[in-house]
């Protein structure tokens, strides 16, 4: 599994949301939020296109800005973004992270320790204003880490690419880094094109998460937070359904800001048929008050387990995940309560819209 880790220590993290616009290659003050960096970010098709394989699939993204897993950010960090490809059929995957420094000099400090803490690694092809790639041996049935750093301005893009042999030259990294990179240069342009969600839709606010931010989102994406086996056969059976996006919400969990959580919302076509889905993706029965839940291990990192929480209301149905916000990282039980009280309010605000 990728070790998202902060670039300083290669420690890359789960991010965070909001709206705005500017432009940073010029030299002006950069005005840009989260949401606009996930407006350029490369989209599921995009991937499959560069890498030439459809079975890459994209899921949904993290925002990270206080409190989520910010105790120990160097006040120069604004914030960031980050999202997760997964490839089917093997335990590769690939996450990039959009991390905004509070200047270009913060930023420009950010690489030149990495290239004096590795010494000696390729710094080309160039790719944006610098660049520096790392090969590092991780785990799992895709060992190979490929880390590529790229500045642009105050901005320090992050792509992580793990596969199950070397065969990656730095040729290929720089074309992957590319397609990140590219669209930083006109940020200014780009808006945050995401449509809002109905705040009837979300958790209602209580003592034990934060928002972050949340989207409507396409349906790949909940398909992957699922984490379902077989996307291809979910997707194509929640499209017969007439399901053609979600209602994505991003929280930091109160009681231990390291732990996100991540809550994605369907309509089906009819109560029965959200009850069904309930019933085949809740990690357990569910409890007396009509909530599946479940600590689910992590796959190629069985230590690196999430909390998922499933119920159905009306025609609804919903998905609550909470787990670490640094990938590889187990969720903590102070998951536990918080998660299904969480998911209880939820269940008891959707009554209304029923």
């Amino acid at each position: 599994m990728i070790r998202l880790l902060r670039p300083t220590a290669l420690l890359l993290v789960a991010a965070t949301l909001a709206t705005a616009c500017a432009g940073i290659a010029s030299g002006r003050a950069f005005n840009s939020k989260p949401a606009d960096l996930y407006a350029i970010m490369p989209t599921q098709s995009d991937i499959r296109s560069l890498m030439g394989d459809s079975t890459w699939w994209g899921g949904p993204p993290s925002f990270e800005v206080p409190p989520l897993n910010w105790m120990k950010a160097p006040q120069t960090e604004k914030f960031a973004v980050i999202q997760e490809f997964l490839h089917l059929g093997s335990d590769e995957r690939m996450a990039a992270r959009y991390l905004v420094f509070d200047k270009t000099s913060s930023a420009s400090a950010e690489m030149s320790n990495l290239q004096s803490i590795y010494s000696g690694r390729p710094t080309t092809p160039k790719v944006g204003d610098q660049t520096l790639y790392v090969l590092e041996a991780g785990s799992g049935g895709a060992p190979y880490e490929f880390f590529t750093f790229v500045r642009v301005g105050q901005v320090f893009l992050t792509v992580i690419l793990t596969r199950k042999d070397a065969n990656t030259n730095t040729t290929a990294l720089s074309k992957i880094a590319k397609k990140f990179a590219d669209p930083l240069r006109d940020l200014g342009k780009s808006h945050a094109k995401l449509t809002p969600v109905d705040p009837n839709l979300l958790p209602p606010p209580g003592l034990d998460v934060t928002m972050l931010g949340s989207a409507n989102l396409p349906l790949e994406s909940f398909v992957v937070m699922q984490g379902t086996v077989l996307p291809d056969m979910v997707l194509a059976i929640l499209k017969q359904a007439g399901v053609t996006t979600f209602a994505y919400g991003d929280y930091a969990l109160n009681a231990d800001p390291t732990m996100e959580v991540q809550t994605g919302i369907i309509r089906f076509p009819s109560a029965s048929a959200a009850v069904e889905w309930a019933n085949t993706f809740s990690p357990n029965p569910p409890d007396e008050s009509g909530i599946g839940s479940g600590y689910i291990k992590g796959g190629s990192t069985p230590g690196a387990g999430v909390y998922h929480y499933v119920f159905a209301s009306g025609s609804f149905g919903a998905l609550i995940v909470c787990k670490a916000a640094t990938t590889g990282t187990a969720a903590t039980r102070e998951c536990e309560d918080p998660g299904e009280r969480t998911a209880i309010a939820w269940k008891a605000g959707l009554e209304g819209l029923r």
